[in-house]
């Protein structure tokens, strides 16, 4: 079982450095999208969430799970990108 939780650890690792990586470009979009509005795409969200179930298919990962995992992951990633905007938004105003 020790064994199994160093490993588990070890791709809790991965995937932490995957998701910050993943942040920087959410934080980067911020800096480019010239509306609020254009923040959230639900076509955009629809296919994420399609393209994750088939990779989640082909992975042998329970779908249910990917996708509940990724509109999670969708929500904050859009939230923090939200907030990240209009900080951008505010700076430049204020200047």
């Amino acid at each position: 079982m020790a064994e199994l939780r160093l490993e588990i650890d070890r791709l809790d690792q991965n995937l932490v450095e995957l998701l910050s990586q993943r942040q920087r470009y959410i934080e980067r979009a911020a800096e480019i999208k010239a509306y609020r509005h254009e923040i959230r795409d639900e076509a955009r969200i629809e296919d994420v969430l399609e393209k994750v179930t088939a990779a989640a298919k082909r992975a042998g990962l329970s779908p249910e799970i990917a996708r509940a995992v990724w509109r999670e992951l969708m929500e904050r990633s859009i939230a923090l990108e939200m907030a990240r905007y209009e900080a951008l938004s505010a700076s430049n105003n204020s200047g």
